[in-house]
């Protein structure tokens, strides 16, 4: 009996969604389904399998919950690294664009905090190398560069991007990382402003 046809009705009362959205699922081919003389039935075993199968809404999240820092002034690298593990949430830092490509390929971040004015590799070069890499990764430009320069320009046509202006506090930082994470700790001693 586990592997018996149901319909629509019955599959959209067991998953608790509108019958609508079973049908477009089920069109995306994003819920197993089959054709039985032109409806749509499911098989009761397959959706359990697929429900199973299907990611947690926190573990897409925990996969993401990292923090990479592109800065090659150490001092400023090592304060931003410090300010975001005091949010509670995980770094890599780096010193350059190639590193942060190295990192990126490693491992998954939601956020890069980025500093545009870098040797060898600029911020803008860094942004396009990671961009290609994630396109899902969300930066966060942290720079004593702004308006007319040409690579802040560059690096707002590229993609989205917060800016946090240098010298910068703890208050900015932890603003920045509760846009995009959830459950971000306030530090009870915030560090001054870099």
């Amino acid at each position: 009996m586990e592997d018996s046809l149901i319909t629509v009705k019955e599959v959209s009362d067991y998953l608790k969604l509108k019958g609508q959205t079973v049908y477009l699922l089920a069109r995306q081919k994003k819920i197993p389904s089959v054709k039985v003389g032109g409806s749509l039935r499911f098989k009761k075993s397959q959706i359990d399998a697929w429900l199973l199968a299907k990611p947690k809404k926190n573990s897409a999240k925990a996969g993401r919950s990292k923090v990479l820092i592109v800065n090659d002034e150490k001092i400023l690298r090592d304060t931003l690294q410090r300010i975001v593990e005091l949010h509670g949430i995980s770094t890599v830092a780096v010193s350059g664009g190639l590193q942060a490509m190295e990192a990126a390929e490693r491992e998954s971040f939601r956020i890069v905090f980025l500093d545009l004015n870098m040797p060898q590799m600029n911020g803008v070069q860094t942004l396009r190398a990671l961009k290609a890499i994630d396109r899902e990764l969300i930066f966060v430009v942290v720079t004593a560069v702004a308006g007319e320069n040409d690579l802040f320009r560059s690096a707002i046509e590229l993609t989205p991007v917060s800016v946090i202006p240098k010298p910068f506090s703890s208050q900015q930082v932890g603003d920045a990382l509760e846009l995009y994470f959830d459950n971000v700790v306030r530090p009870e001693v915030a560090p001054t402003p870099i």
